[in-house]
């Protein structure tokens, strides 16, 4: 950036040309750091994953459109990120929100006699999961794209993957090395693999393409030819194959060429610091098995565990199972529960950055605190929201956990430092706030 100047690569001047070079090579290389092959795999450059889930999600509205029921299915499981559950909205109301993965099996190898089908009568459709819940780190089968492909009666129904918590500590090659088995569509948000730059990326397998190329919208750069004065019609470069790639007809006006530059230069640096990304897996997996055994291992006097963890899967050291993430709540020695807005503040304090509350995950965390539809109305009722400033606490019951995140960096030292953070040890009575530091507990040390 410093010996170059770089322009709107929808032009073939100087700047825009050596922009539009850098774009295809960044593209080509993130590709190969993902392991997709880019002869089966595209690329599509977006702000983050949310972006990538809505791009997919106005494609299939609009395809649905033009079909005789003007609407496709949409099926999501209960521990998808918020932004994977908004897509139901698009659907007219043909959704269903899968309970867990035993009902995901049942539906993908007996679909036809699926009471599923009383939501998927047949026709377009769109399943979608998290290859890592964000909220518990519990890492879903990788291998529902390619169960779904081989059933006759889903032909028309697609899959996304949401792989933006997956792939901040997973080998992707895992996902996409074998085109057949993989989603339809994965996407990513590239800074939580990264830090730097801010963006994300929608990674489509070519043969499901033509899904997003008959979208309605289009943006600067994304068609070869609009008519306006007399007529209104227009032709997207998607669909000239092999002119052109899908992506050329789905990234709307300019792109971050400055960042997708970054992008290159933070890959290369990322496998300098830290090798591969098997190499992370086993590192972060070894460190999240240390953490949450060590957790539940603290203990008040009385024998009762300090921290509540929140997990379907027990199998903490596999890292096919298990991501980076935990989630938990503190308990009282009378077997209350902490305020997880107070443990926040008490973790900020100390220096260890967490989070705290309903974590944007609706079906992961209520399900995890035994909630009951109506237990969500009440707690509307009673003026909680999202977000860590919500009410932690309504009629006993927690609204929401803590989750603290180990990324690739974090050493045995740092793990104790969270251990250290959690004070509550014989604090406070049966009521009220606790408010600051009980007993600074510097000997914790993960298990």
């Amino acid at each position: 950036m410093v010996t170059n100047l770089y322009g709107n690569p929808h032009s073939e001047n100087f700047p825009a040309k050596l922009s539009g070079d850098v774009v295809d090579q960044v593209r080509e290389k993130t590709l190969h750091f993902l392991g997709a092959d880019p002869e089966h795999f595209d690329l599509v450059f977006v702000a983050n994953a949310t972006a990538a889930i809505k791009l997919v999600a106005d494609s299939f509205r609009d395809l649905s459109e033009k079909t005789n029921d003007r609407r496709f299915w949409y099926g999501y499981h209960k521990d998808a990120h918020t932004s994977i559950v908004g897509v139901r909205e698009l659907t007219y109301g043909q959704s269903y929100c899968f309970r867990g993965d035993q009902e995901v099996e049942r539906w993908l190898r007996s679909p036809e006699t699926s009471f599923v089908n009383r939501y998927h009568p047949g026709g377009l459709g769109l399943f979608a999961y998290p290859g890592q819940s964000n909220m518990s780190g519990r890492r879903l089968p990788l291998s529902w794209p390619g169960l779904l492909r081989q059933s006759e009666y889903l032909q028309n129904t697609y899959t996304l993957l949401d792989a933006a918590a997956l792939a901040m500590t997973y080998p992707m090659e895992n996902v996409f090395q074998d085109p057949d088995n993989a989603p339809d569509f994965t996407c990513l948000s590239l800074y939580k693999i990264f830090g730097f730059p801010d963006i994300g990326a929608l990674v489509v397998r070519k043969e499901s393409g033509h899904i997003l190329t008959l979208r309605k919208y289009f943006g600067g750069g994304t068609v070869s030819m609009v008519a306006t004065l007399g007529e209104s019609w227009h032709k997207s470069k998607g669909l000239q194959t092999p002119t052109y790639n899908i992506h050329d007809g789905l990234e709307d006006g300019t792109l971050p060429f400055h960042s997708i530059l970054a992008l290159g230069e933070a890959i290369d640096v990322h496998r300098k610091l830290y090798g591969s990304m098997s190499r992370i897996s086993d590192h972060t997996s070894y460190l999240t098995t240390r953490l949450i055994r060590g957790l539940a291992s603290l203990r008040h006097s009385n024998g009762r565990s300090l921290c509540r963890i929140y997990n379907e899967n027990s199998n903490y050291d596999d890292s096919t199972k298990q991501g980076s993430a935990v989630a938990f709540n503190v308990m009282r020695a009378n077997g209350q529960y902490v305020s997880y807005s107070d443990v926040e503040r008490s973790a900020n304090a100390a220096g260890i950055y967490i989070r705290s509350g309903g974590v944007c995950n609706p079906g992961g965390i209520y399900s995890a605190l035994g909630y009951e539809p109506w237990m969500t109305d009440r707690a509307l009722s009673a003026g909680h929201h999202c977000g860590s400033h919500g009410i932690s606490i309504i009629h006993k019951r927690p609204t929401g956990c803590v989750t603290t995140d180990i990324s690739s960096y974090p050493t045995s030292f740092k793990l104790a430092h969270v251990g250290c953070i959690l004070t509550y040890r014989d604090c406070a009575g049966s009521s009220g706030r606790v408010s600051g530091l009980c007993r600074l507990n510097r000997t914790w040390t993960p298990s």
